[in-house]
């Protein structure tokens, strides 16, 4: 299975060995043909660049004899299915989209079209700035510890030590676990609004089971195609509420840019939403899995994933306000009662943007969170029980594994008895996903994990001084201080 992170290794018997008599190369010119010989003598497919793969074998073997081609055959069969960059994009575009964004407008509302719109163009360079320090972080974990996947945890516990790290990994998983129950009870909601006969427990079971099943036992192609399919929803279905704003108010959207309040009591309400809004920092270490071979491509499928949601993000606020000035609603609780007050046949593309954005999130979560709990188990069970050896996390991604099925199908069966039998999982949720996601773990931790890294880099290499986020440890404090920022103002 793709999700899995376990390394199959296939080794082939060495061309020299001892039981080989040396005129073994006279013996075999005189009995093969020429043709043979000169396939044999064709190096292996590399699915990685020569430097990268012979510098994770260097670092990852202390056995000189092994050779190298061996670690290189046993990826091969895997990695040209494993690696997609389109697949990692369509997976940004779907997490970093969340139905929050329906409700931005309300916070924006205050400030005005152009300040709101200043105020997210910045919160979008914050979230990706600090999700590229991420990245930058996995892909040097993944190349020292010659691994295909990382996560949080471990993120955390190379840079901070055990003691903080396990305390960071445990913080994680209850965000990430908390986003899944907020996505479960959003999808769950919707199915009983569309088919009310159905049970409650049935009604959050079905989409989740779906994906259970989908990222279990069907490789990471299947997954990329749904997810895609859901992608094309999300954004045919924004482009018809876009659409019915722009018919509906277009001759007050430009009347709405004379309304500005640039007073910092009418802004920063808006911050704290955009950023988790546009946040996609959970699923960073898997999308540094399967982006490509480099950090770089994981900073550009971070861009134009990143894109598509900031695009979508100014244009429902720019018809949500143009709405409410034309109907003279300055103050407004609800767009989508706006939006349905003035076209109620909108209600179609309001549910089926709502679905989407919950369900490649939910995808998204499904697929990335086995890993990090893998991860945070086995941190658990070495602090308090090292005698008994490490948690077996292979096939956590989701693969076909046993231990991956049933990671996958606890993070997904557990928030479905949540849901059904607490009615405030949903808010309590994302209260606890929005204070920590913003404050915390993804607004102090990156900056703070990456200056270690650095810090450590250079002494070992000072030649190396290439950072993947321009600025070097001013774009560091500039990140830092924000994130301390919005942890006071919380």
């Amino acid at each position: 299975m793709l999700l899995s992170g376990r390394r199959h290794h296939t080794f082939s018997p060495p061309i020299t060995s001892h039981s080989q008599p040396p005129t073994g190369l006279r013996l075999l010119k005189t009995t093969t043909p020429r043709a043979s010989i000169q396939a044999s003598k064709k190096p292996p497919p590399r699915p990685w660049p020569e430097p990268r793969r012979q510098w994770r074998w260097r670092r990852s073997s202390g056995d000189a004899v092994q050779p190298p081609p061996l670690v290189e055959a046993s990826v091969s069969g895997a990695g040209s299915e494993k690696k997609s960059f389109w697949a990692a994009v369509s997976l940004i575009i779907g997490t970093a989209v969340g139905p929050g964004m329906l409700a931005l407008p309300s916070a924006t509302i205050r400030s005005g079209m152009l300040p709101s719109t200043v105020t997210i163009l910045i919160s979008w360079a914050y979230v990706v700035s600090s999700i590229v320090l991420v990245a930058e972080l996995s892909f040097a974990a993944m190349e020292g510890g010659g691994v295909d996947e990382v996560s949080f945890t471990g993120l955390a516990s190379s840079t901070l030590g055990a003691t903080f790290g396990g305390v960071v990994a445990v913080v994680y998983a209850a965000l990430s676990f908390s986003l899944i129950v907020a996505c479960v009870a959003g999808i769950g909601s919707l199915v009983s609004q569309l088919f009310p006969a159905v049970n409650l427990v049935t009604a959050n079971a079905l989409f989740p089971c779906f994906s259970g099943v989908l990222i279990a036992f069907f490789p990471f192609k299947a997954v990329d195609g749904v997810n895609r399919l859901l992608c094309g929803l999300m954004l045919v279905s924004i482009t018809a509420l876009v659409v019915t704003g722009v018919s509906v108010g277009r001759s007050s959207m430009l009347n709405s840019l004379g309304y500005a309040c640039w007073s910092p009591s009418a802004i920063l309400p808006a911050i704290p939403v955009t950023v988790l809004t546009l946040g996609f920092h959970v699923i960073t270490p898997f999308i540094c899995k399967i982006v490509g071979d480099s950090v770089y491509d994981a900073r550009r499928a971070i861009l134009i994933g990143g894109a598509v949601p900031l695009i979508m993000v100014l244009s429902w606020n720019a018809v949500i306000l143009g709405l409410a000035g034309a109907s003279g609603n300055a103050k407004f609780d609800d767009p989508i009662k706006l939006l349905l007050s003035v076209n109620p046949a909108a209600l179609a593309a309001v549910r089926g943007f709502a679905f989407a954005a919950l369900a490649t999130s939910l995808i998204g979560y499904a697929v990335s969170f086995p890993k990090q709990l893998a991860d945070t188990l086995e941190l658990i069970v070495k602090r308090f029980s090292p005698e008994r050896g490490s948690v077996d996390s292979a096939g956590a991604g989701g693969g076909r594994g046993r231990n991956g099925v049933i990671l996958t199908w606890t993070v997904l069966i557990i928030p479905i008895f949540i849901v059904s039998f607490f009615s405030t999982a949903f808010a309590n949720a994302l209260d606890f996903a929005g204070v920590y996601a913003n404050c915390f773990l993804f607004g102090i931790l990156p900056p703070v994990m990456t200056w270690i890294y650095r810090t450590q880099k250079r002494k070992s290499s000072p030649d190396s001084c290439e950072d993947i986020l321009p600025g070097g440890n001013a774009a560091l404090m500039m990140l830092f201080s924000a994130a301390v920022v919005l942890a006071f103002w919380h």
